[in-house]
């Protein structure tokens, strides 16, 4: 297996049998040697510390495999071997007349040698010495070798992954980023360590800003390796992660904020690290968008108000520096939330669309009091917008109640909802109220111009309107563009009746 690996090891820049010393990791993901001359000029430079482990455990095994490759002798080449170095080393101990008593007794059986005879020593036929020392190197043990660093393959694996492993999340890498401090992680534990600081989470290092790990590259030493050792193992993580992110039952991310209508752009700034990290991963689909709702808000003693919502569309974002987004939205439909958790501190949920019936009851002879309600009152915000719109029906306004008929059109009861619209639009700009005015502007700003759907229209005149929020989410559950003006025309009726809108506020 380390054969493999070696080459993965090697410098781009120097020869291809220099193997990486030093190494460091550019912003490219490039890992090179780090040349003390040419790195003299920049100050601080640290070694690639995963990369640098990684080589140094591939060359102690394939040095130990290299070792446990040379293949021994036989048993029987290996004892003549042993017989002419004993032979070589017993020469000294062979006189001269011993050569010549040798070679004149070829035609004997045996020969005699003759050997140094100490004074305490008894006469033995033979050279006893030379034998003991010939015995003695038969069966004495081989050579120890040095320990090897490695006593199997599976301990080196488990050494290797035991350095590929992210210091974040205690997993294998997952597309490795090496930051300026020369430490590798996975690229989403690392974007998600930047949400909460800038620091480096081994070493504390101050870290560049957001942008700069945005779209960093992989670290392609450290990603070839893995996918040569744990194939398998990295294409599984890959696998959770999608599964995780993009296949969970909920699977509607949702920004708790503020009131947003379809149709309306709203622009949004996040800084929580838990909505960067929800940004992310809603930029990451082919259609990024997520769900937004409004804060939940205590109202006889139960939570109402955030029942529903409104689909954003992300339109663009401006990454800042220090990891802080500007986004840019439009709404698409409003939702009504099945059933809601928690994924990573956000609030995640199963929604359901509501759909607008515009051309349900196209001109329908009668009064708009004959359309049926939009939903059945099931629950508490669907109690309180089905209340709303039996006391707007009963309460129709003067100004429509004059041209109430009992056969007119559906288009021209939404003519006559919209002209009632216009014209307290024409009295706030009269001067009706100041402040009002100066809220009109700045609703003009935010939102564009006015829309020509009615559809958007209804929403697009709640945003006018000077009353609460939790007020104006009504509109979200009502399906019929004809009921929302209704509701809206309603709300200005309240409006005109009230002394402090019609006179404005006079400071002296």
């Amino acid at each position: 297996m380390a054969s493999h690996l070696v080459p993965l090891l090697h410098c781009p820049l120097c020869p291809p049998s220099s193997p990486l010393h030093s190494p460091v990791t550019l912003y490219c993901g490039h890992t090179i040697y780090r040349d003390p001359a040419a790195f003299a000029t920049i100050p601080d430079t640290r070694t690639d510390i995963t990369v640098n482990k990684l080589a140094t455990i591939i060359q102690r095994y394939d040095q130990y495999q290299q070792s446990q490759s040379i293949e021994r002798l036989p048993a029987l080449d290996s004892a003549s071997g042993s017989d002419s170095q004993t032979d070589d080393e017993i020469k000294p101990f062979i006189s001269p007349q011993s050569v010549d008593t040798i070679s004149s007794s070829s035609t004997s059986d045996t020969t005699s040698f003759p050997r140094q005879v100490s004074p305490d020593s008894s006469s033995q036929q033979g050279p006893p010495r030379l034998n003991t020392r010939k015995r003695r190197r038969k069966h004495l043990p081989p050579p120890r070798r040095p320990e090897p660093p490695f006593q199997s393959a599976n301990q080196f694996e488990k050494e290797l992954l035991t350095e590929l492993t992210c210091e974040i999340c205690f997993m294998l890498l997952y597309q490795p980023i090496t930051s300026p401090c020369q430490h590798t992680f996975c690229s989403k534990c690392l974007h998600r360590s930047l949400d909460h600081g800038n620091q480096c989470p081994l070493c504390r290092q101050d870290l560049p800003g957001f942008s700069y790990f945005q779209d960093h590259p992989f670290n392609k030493t450290i990603i070839s390796i893995v996918l040569k050792t744990f194939p398998e193992a990295y294409a599984e993580r890959g696998r959770v992660i999608e599964q995780e992110e993009r296949h969970a039952r909920l699977d509607t991310p949702i920004f708790v904020c503020q009131l947003s209508f379809p149709g309306l752009p709203t622009i949004l700034h996040f800084f929580e690290p838990r909505y960067r990290l929800m940004l992310r991963r809603c930029l990451e689909k082919p259609n990024p968008s997520f769900g937004m709702i409004m804060p939940p808000s205590a109202a006889g003693g139960r939570s109402a108000g955030n029942d529903f919502g409104t689909m954003l569309e992300i339109k663009s974002v401006r990454m800042l520096p220090d990891g802080r987004s500007m986004v840019e939205t439009r709404g698409t439909y409003s939702f009504r939330i099945m059933e809601r958790g928690t994924m990573d501190g956000y609030m995640v949920g199963r929604i359901e669309r509501i759909f607008d019936y515009p051309s349900l009851y196209p001109d329908i002879p009668g009064d708009a009091s004959s359309i049926p309600p939009p939903i059945p009152s099931v629950t508490n915000a669907e109690a309180d917008v089905q209340i709303t719109l039996n006391a707007a029906s009963d309460a129709i306004p003067s100004s429509a109640a004059s041209e109430a008929g009992p056969s007119r059109p559906y288009s021209q009861q939404l003519q006559e909802l919209v002209d009632v619209c216009l014209a307290f639009l024409d009295q706030i700009q009269r001067g009706a109220a100041p402040w009002v005015v100066q809220r009109l502007n700045r609703l003009n700003q935010i939102y564009g111009p006015m829309p020509t759907d009615p559809a958007h229209f209804s929403y697009w005149m709640a945003m006018a309107l000077p009353i609460e929020d939790m007020e104006k989410a009504k509109l979200l559950p009502v399906k019929s563009p004809l009921l929302r003006l209704r509701l809206v025309v309603h709300w200005i009726e309240q409006l005109n009746s009230n002394w402090w809108f019609t006179n404005g506020c006079i400071v002296s």
